[in-house]
């Protein structure tokens, strides 16, 4: 059982290692990591130093090599796939750098997808509720289009929509402006904290940009697959 004072991520001694060519590749190395409810932080680091394997560690979404991850309460290492994706169904919302949507369903669908996939919810009420995230983003009028006719900066709002529909405790944003122009992501990332703010959500967010990681509370800097401290 998750208590409201316990850490929502806690990691330790966590690496990763895959085999090329040469052999045993470490990529992330005895990671120790403690991430408490309601706060924000930076994920940093030069390209290839671990951060997003990190990110993906974190939410169940890729699978360690030594070492445990705590998500929400929960061993990781204890849980198969199914599991995984059950702890992460409507407490966990994310945010890519390629957007991510479904190019079969519209706007409305894509945001509403999350709600249908959790259960529990009727169709009308997931619409209701999805319509009036779209709304919150400025989107309103766009809910029939698909993501084709979207902008960048449309589409990555859309994907906040549909992260937050679910009220989730945690939200994992992996490079969220990467793919937009500067001025696009600067009313993305406004947009992403303010939601966080509101739905009172812990937020982890891998970047390189480093003014966008002094708006978190916290930054954690990884080099070479190693926390600096």
């Amino acid at each position: 059982m998750q208590n409201k004072t316990d850490p929502v991520i806690e990691v330790r001694g966590l690496s990763k290692r895959v085999k090329d060519a040469t052999g045993d590749l470490t990529i992330l190395d005895h990671i120790d990591l403690s991430i408490e409810p309601g706060s924000s932080v930076a994920i940093v680091g030069a390209s290839g130093s671990g951060k997003s394997t990190l990110l993906g560690l974190l939410a169940g979404l890729d699978s360690a090599s030594a070492g445990s991850v705590r998500l929400l309460g929960r061993e990781l290492s204890e849980l198969d796939e199914d599991g995984r994706a059950a702890l992460r169904s409507g407490s966990v919302g994310f945010v890519f750098q390629s957007f991510q949507l479904m190019p079969h369903l519209t706007a409305l669908e894509n945001v509403t997808l999350p709600l249908e996939l959790q259960g529990g919810i009727s169709t009308r009420d997931a619409a209701t509720r999805a319509r009036s995230l779209l709304d919150q983003v400025g989107l309103g009028k766009r809910t029939a289009h698909y993501p084709k006719l979207l902008s960048g900066g449309e589409q990555q709002r859309v994907a906040l929509a549909r992260a937050f529909v679910t009220h989730p405790a945690i939200l994992f944003a992996d490079e969220p402006t990467g793919s937009l122009d500067a001025a696009t992501g600067h009313a993305v990332i406004d947009l992403m904290f303010e939601m966080n703010r509101a739905n009172g959500a812990t937020l982890v967010l891998v970047t390189h940009d480093i003014e966008l990681a002094r708006r978190c509370d916290r930054t954690v800097t990884i080099e070479a697959g190693r926390l600096v401290v």
